[in-house]
């Protein structure tokens, strides 16, 4: 009896043992890398099930190795499971309140919604201090000023959300969108420019540095630190080094990874010029290299030594011009460009469209004008020293001197202009590799961010885009028939009158969609039965929607029998059909 009992109890135990074990191995963290591929199994080669954000809260249990000796965490979000490399998880430090940090974020002015980003940093890094820099700009007059024009630009295959469809930046009739300073550049929409804008998404280890001060300090700068930003790219001094004479894009380059509508299997691919792996580094810039025996050949030359040169001649960190260097130009693939041999734009410097000429000809023809910054830039000492101080000139001097501000100007007097970058992954990007140059002794040293705050934010943190699909929601032709609409037909005009017999019970209304796969409502036979509109809904594959509305008058009016001037085929529904 006792000996039975005895053995019930122990596997009473054992069992709330073993469910104790299990759930203490399940932990918080969250996703370190911008965009992190989550996969079905434990391996690259599995398939894709999501992918993930920076920072995204996430469950994870205990890690697994798979047969390449990789450690993989199983994971658990919000819209599912699956598995991570273990180098794109990160286990938050806790925050122990500190009255004294608590302060500083109140005398800085930082709002709440801030605090726990900051709080997390202060945890992990606590000699780091954060400048609230107070733009006394409303953050809707921000958007609305970033978003005029084309200085906010992302790549033409990423998701449609990322892209805009304001007037001037997606033509609806043939549902494409236009390129800008250069063909692979179009407009970015206002959601996506209001993430990468909306500085509580980047307080992480990482991307915080796109707010580091970029002040010249020769202590804390080293050559060693430089060549750790260096490593693998065209510049390492460990590598047959190459010239890059100029960029084949005018724009800054993402080496974010973009998210595209077209995939094997209808899901979502990464566009990526960084090879395999979780975290796809994005599209480099292409550049053009000299080959062993043409005129522009420069093997062997120490970059490390040039940029430490740089630094100290425009007083700027050598690790910022070493970030921009390899957002500009990619970590060394190689491309040509014709007549470009002999000159050299690292910088990318007045490398836009203008006067006639693209973006990679002007930039160029501005390295080789004689002049200012000791142009023509025929060698690759040149382009560096002199591509320093036209930064040091232009921007440091005018107080855009964080990587944040190079790309969103929401300083001094040209506000909104003036922008270095004009894709807006940029500055978060370019602040990822600038966060590679410091090691974890150096990151534990005293380093000052300063962080934009503006006026009237929301109170959440900006959400990044995630939409896909056309948003293509217009018709292309809309009538009633027998009668005549008022004005005529237009896909960007939505209310139109049409004025029927006296006692007329019904209509029909015919309706095309510019786009085959929008879905269309409303149109074909209608009873007019104490109607005195009608309202026809196109829904784009995005899942957007759009509303014609036809108002109904009466009058001593007679049908034209074919339709008038706007009539059509009987009911025209192009598409997946009705949604009614």
């Amino acid at each position: 009896m006792h000996r039975k009992h005895f053995g019930a109890v122990f596997l009473s135990v054992f069992c709330l043992m073993t469910q104790f074990t299990a759930v203490a191995a399940e932990r918080a963290a969250l996703i370190k890398g911008s965009i992190v591929n989550i996969r079905s199994e434990a391996n690259v080669n599995s398939k894709k099930v999501a992918n993930l954000f920076s920072n995204t809260n996430v469950t994870v249990g205990d890690s697994v190795k798979n047969s390449n000796g990789e450690s993989w965490y199983p994971v658990t979000f919000s819209s599912g499971k699956g598995y991570v490399r273990s180098d794109f998880i990160k286990f938050p430090v806790q925050y122990q309140r500190n009255e004294q940090f608590e302060n500083d974020l109140n005398q800085q002015g930082f709002p709440e919604s801030y605090k726990e980003g900051l709080r997390s940093l202060h945890a992990e890094f606590p000699n780091w201090r954060f400048q609230g820099f107070k733009t006394n700009l409303n953050w809707n007059d921000v958007l609305d000023g970033e978003m005029e024009g084309t200085g906010s630009l992302v790549d033409k295959n990423a998701i449609s959300s990322w892209k805009s469809t304001d007037a001037g930046k997606y033509d609806w009739n043939s549902g494409t969108w236009p390129g800008f300073d250069g063909p692979t550049w179009v407009g970015a929409s206002r959601a996506l420019t209001a993430y990468y804008m909306d500085p509580r998404n980047f307080f992480d280890e990482s991307y915080i540095f796109q707010f580091l001060l970029h002040n010249y300090n020769p202590e804390e700068q080293t050559k060693e630190g430089l060549n750790s930003i260096l490593k693998g790219s065209f510049m390492d001094g460990g590598a047959s080094t190459q010239a890059i004479q100029s960029t084949t894009q005018g724009s800054e380059v993402s080496s974010d990874a973009v998210i595209t509508d077209t995939a094997s299997s209808g899901e979502n691919a990464i566009v990526s010029a960084g090879g395999p792996g979780e975290f796809l580094s994005g599209n480099e810039s292409t550049t053009a290299e000299a080959s062993e025996t043409s005129s522009g050949n420069v093997s062997g030359i120490d970059y490390s030594a040039i940029i430490m040169k740089a630094a100290e001649a425009s007083k700027q960190n050598p690790y910022v011009l070493a970030a921009m260097i390899l957002q500009e130009q990619g970590k060394g693939s190689s491309g040509s460009i014709s007549g470009a041999s002999g000159l050299y734009n690292y910088f990318n410097v007045g490398a836009y469209a203008a006067n006639g000429m693209g973006a990679v000809e002007r930039g160029i023809w501005y390295a080789g004008q004689s002049g200012s910054y000791g142009r023509p830039w025929n060698s690759p000492e040149k382009s560096i020293l002199g591509g320093a101080q036209f930064f040091s000139e232009n921007y440091m001097n005018a107080g855009q001197n964080t990587l944040y501000l190079k790309k969103w100007n929401v300083q001094g007097s040209n506000l909104y202009k003036h922008q270095y970058m004009t894709n807006v992954q940029g500055a978060a990007e370019e602040g990822a590799k600038l966060s590679k140059a410091y090691s974890s002794e150096m990151k534990q040293k005293a380093l000052t961010f300063s962080i934009p705050i503006y006026e009237n934010m929301p109170n959440e943190k900006a959400a990044i885009p995630t939409g896909t699909g056309s948003p293509n929601n217009r018709l292309s032709s809309l009538s009633v028939s027998g009668y005549t609409l008022s004005p005529a037909f237009s896909g960007d005009k939505q209310a139109y009158t049409v004025t029927l017999a006296n006692g007329t019970k019904s209509l029909t209304v015919n309706a095309s969609a510019i786009d085959g796969k929008a879905q269309i409502s409303g149109a074909g036979y209608q009873s007019l039965d104490g109607k005195d509109s009608i309202n026809v809904s196109v829904r784009a594959e995005n899942g957007s929607e759009r509303v014609y509305t036809i108002k109904i008058n009466y009058g001593n009016v007679s049908s034209s029998g074919g339709g008038g001037s706007e009539s059509g085929v009987e009911i025209v529904e192009v598409g997946k059909g009705p949604l009614n």
